[in-house]
């Protein structure tokens, strides 16, 4: 199974009620810019109407900012949409075979190798206490649950073609006989895990095609593309007011959350950015309600 993991760019995604009120309040920031346009005379009649045309925001960015406002509602559908599904099919779902387990902790994304992961693609963290063949008891009582790394058909394949290609050698007669043995052994375990890959890979990306696992994933990819474009075309887009600000600061706090998180208390011009948008996004969300 792929290891891959859904994207997760509109985590601690900024409440939609706030969004939809900056872009209301921009919108009609604008609207009180028309509605004192100049007279038939080519005069604007008092300086409270030039001071509406002067808060009157960008139309360029309102319009990047709707659509990223619109991309985070389908971001978020189509997120839910792959929760459904990885709540549906949770127990229909295979833990992968004992001979397949690999290193532990595999959650923290220590390993470059494939990891054990659900319908969906997040990390599956199994409870250690059946693996009684692979675990020692001490390790099953610290760690109660985590996720393995896993062999798969495609490796145990090239590892067996190296078995089959290899040469036992041996100083003795019974050096030799114990190397051959040894490698004769190793070549049937082989042949036991692709086996043993081979059922599991196939009934894995089974369930994720009836389930719509696979399409649901793409659609989740596709959502977050169009997002970062449109955060792209809103930070692109000049601010004229405090809500435009608040946009700008939106879309950067969404689509740049897990860097700001990271470098928020960092004391380069990195970490001094983080926070300064971080301050813009807060008070300008007061602003706005």
């Amino acid at each position: 199974m792929p290891n891959t993991s859904i994207p997760a760019t509109a985590e601690g995604m900024p409440n939609a009620t706030r969004r939809a009120l900056l872009w209301g309040i921009a919108a009609a920031s604008t609207a009180a810019a028309v509605a004192v346009a100049p007279d038939a005379h080519g005069t604007i009649a008092t300086e409270a109407q030039a001071l509406a045309c002067d808060q009157a925001e960008n139309p360029e960015l309102i319009s990047a900012y709707q659509k990223f406002y619109d991309a985070c509602a389908e971001l978020k559908e189509a997120q839910d949409s792959l929760e459904w599904i990885a709540d549906e099919w949770r127990h229909q779902w295979p833990l992968a075979p004992e001979g397949l387990l690999l290193g532990a902790n595999a959650q923290d994304g220590r390993y470059t190798m494939p990891a054990e992961r659900d319908i969906i693609g997040r990390f599956l963290v199994r409870d250690t206490s059946e693996l009684t063949k692979r675990l020692a008891p001490k390790f099953r009582r610290e760690i109660r649950k985590t996720c393995f790394v896993l062999r798969t058909a495609a490796e145990e394949k090239e590892l067996l073609k190296r078995w089959k290609r290899s040469t036992p050698t041996g100083r003795t007669e019974k050096a030799l006989a114990r190397n051959r043995a040894y490698r004769i052994k190793a070549i049937k375990e082989c042949e036991l895990r692709i086996q043993l890959a081979d059922q599991y890979e196939a009934e894995t990306a089974r369930l994720r095609g009836v389930s719509g696992a696979d399409a649901a994933r793409l659609r989740v990819r596709d959502a977050d593309i169009r997002l970062q474009k449109a955060a792209d075309e809103v930070s692109q887009s000049q601010a004229l007011t405090v809500a435009g600000l608040a946009m700008k600061a939106d879309a950067l706090t969404v689509t740049a959350s897990a860097l700001m998180k990271i470098t928020k208390s960092d004391e380069s011009p990195l970490g001094q950015i983080a926070r300064f948008i971080e301050s813009v996004a807060e008070v300008a969300g007061r602003a706005a309600v």
